[in-house]
């Protein structure tokens, strides 16, 4: 005897769901911006027989416009521990060269390292490549301090940390908690050293520009997220790429399909009793992975419906409301639905990765303009599937890069955006109809 369809179908997402559980990880601990500015340097002095105190630092970065940086790092020590090193120069060689290849500071393999202690200040001067980026617009991007996994964000462990750039320019983009002197950028750390502060962030990047005018803030944005998506893009592909597909694929097959689409669709009630019952079947199939499988069953699950669940309620309401419209906007409405597309648009690009937000809540409503586009026949209507497909990339720019507990993972990401697609179908042809009632010129063919 052969098994219901519906027994194999629950079968089968329960299988699925061993692909979508959530991925836990530590998180790389943060690191240093100074080799021998803090409690890096102590540790690593006391593996070494020595008890080193660190008073007072400072670590400042000078900034070329040709990839290189000058890095110069002083710290008062203790006494007995200046005494203790500056009678064994190659115990302090070896001390310092230790605390950079730590992995517990930003700078791994400094360069051209000079080693000089002159009382108790100990001194080191080096040299670190490729630490800066030229975009359009003169716009030079520092990037040192941007750290993604497996390495920790980077943190202030220096009592004053300065990064200048060249003369001729001022900073123009910089992490929050510095404070911007012209062409430096200047942090002080917390008076607590127990502390990692002030964090700089993963994409702690600092932009430099010929000038503070409008062109150059434009430039300098422009140019600092071309940076962090070229740093992200292996993990963003992986996240993004299939829910983008799938999303633009069913977007393209909207736009053949519009005059075959069902006429039910339309039907805002029939349209919330569909979405009623599929609500409760995703709620019975989740309490069933609940009771079968546990958390690996159950858990991405929710999680996929807590994405879903104020698209569902949009698309209900929007559905339901489109009965009762009555607007008269004639030959303006294709203009309105233009607008529309393009404040949607805007607001993805510039907004990114905040606007990942308005993806998750609302994705679905856009595709009620695009259906106003193609029943009006615009050639605006073939931008669908790109706009389409741009909402699963930037929904995926929070989740990337991957650090400790990955609560989304990219499968996930894809039964969601494949959830917004689906709902934005009734709404794609609830749109396709009004257009088509408020323009008489168009020609309706039999349903």
């Amino acid at each position: 005897m052969r098994p219901p369809h519906v027994v194999l179908a629950i079968f089968s997402v329960l299988l699925l769901l061993g692909t979508v559980v959530p991925a836990g990880s530590a998180a790389p601990p943060p690191e240093g911006v100074c080799g021998i500015c803090g409690s890096e340097f102590e540790r690593t002095a006391q593996k070494n027989g020595i008890d080193a105190t660190v008073s007072e630092s400072s670590l400042t970065v000078n900034v070329a416009a040709d990839g290189m940086s000058y890095w110069e790092a002083t710290a008062t020590l203790n006494r007995d521990a200046t005494k203790q090193l500056s009678e064994n120069r190659t115990l302090l060689t070896r001390t310092v060269n230790q605390s950079y290849s730590s992995y517990r500071t930003v700078v791994d393999d400094p360069e051209n390292l000079t080693v000089t202690l002159n009382d108790r200040t100990l001194s080191v001067t080096y040299t670190v490549a490729d630490a800066t980026h030229l975009y359009p617009g003169d716009v030079l991007v520092f990037d040192t301090f941007v750290r993604h996994p497996p390495h920790g964000e980077a943190y202030v462990n220096t009592d004053r940390l300065r990064v200048t750039g060249p003369s001729s320019t001022i900073v123009t983009y910089t992490p929050e908690g510095s404070t911007v002197e012209g062409n430096q950028a200047v942090w002080t750390s917390s008076p607590d050293r127990g502390t990692y502060s002030p964090r700089l962030g993963r994409d702690a990047t600092i932009a430099f520009a010929p000038d503070g005018g409008i062109v150059a803030q434009a430039a300098t944005t422009t140019a600092v997220r071309a940076h962090v998506l070229g740093m992200i893009k292996s993990e963003l592909l992986d996240f993004a790429l299939i829910p983008a597909v799938l999303v633009g694929l069913l977007g393209a097959g909207l736009l053949f399909a519009r005059d075959r689409l069902p006429q039910s669709l339309t039907n805002g009630r029939r349209v919330v009793r569909w979405l009623a019952v599929g609500t409760g079947m995703y709620v019975g199939l989740t309490a069933l992975a609940f009771v079968i499988g546990g958390d690996n069953l159950w858990l991405p699950l929710v999680i996929v419906g807590i994405g879903l669940a104020p698209q569902v309620f949009l698309t209900a309401s929007v559905a339901l409301l489109a009965g009762f419209l009555d607007v008269d906007t004639g030959r303006n409405l294709p203009r309105i639905a233009m607008v529309t597309v393009l404040v949607w648009t805007l607001a993805l690009l510039l907004g990114a990765p905040s606007s990942a937000l308005l993806v998750t809540i609302a994705g679905p409503l856009i595709f009620l303009p695009f259906g106003f586009l193609a029943g009006a026949r615009n050639p605006a209507r073939f931008f669908l599937p790109l706009v389409a497909a741009l909402g699963p990339v930037v929904e995926a720019l929070p989740l990337v890069p991957r650090v400790g507990v990955v609560f989304v993972s990219p499968m996930m990401l894809a039964m969601v955006s494949l959830g917004t697609a689906l709902l934005g179908i009734p709404l794609f042809t609830i749109g396709h109809r009004l257009s088509e009632i408020r323009d008489p010129s168009i020609e309706r063919k039999p349903r």
